[in-house]
């Protein structure tokens, strides 16, 4: 029974060693990127915060709206625009059987 729980602890550790390697690993071939998975990390927040907080977005537009209304009208209109091409390429590209 000794010896079985033995090798286990032994493969236990084998294993620990091994994730922790495999860790250093991920880490070093993402470690280009950190600067863009950082400033991702810092939008998703963002956009999490005004998901709870929606008056405040509300307001932001509110007054970029009443600053520069002719700017907004024309970035709503090439959004707009943008959406009606994304939709009309999402159906002439589903998968059909």
């Amino acid at each position: 029974m000794n010896n079985k729980r033995d090798q286990l602890k032994e493969r236990r550790t084998a294993l620990v060693c091994k994730a922790a390697k495999q860790r250093m690993e991920i880490a070093d071939a993402f470690k280009p990127l950190s600067g863009a998975i950082t400033g991702a990390d810092k939008g998703i927040r963002a956009f999490q915060y005004l998901a709870k907080h929606p008056v405040i977005l509300a307001g932001v537009v509110a007054l970029a709206v009443v600053v520069k209304p002719k700017r907004w009208f024309v970035l709503l209109e090439s959004g707009w625009m943008a959406w009606r091409l994304a939709l009309a390429a999402k159906r002439n590209f589903e998968y059909k059987e």
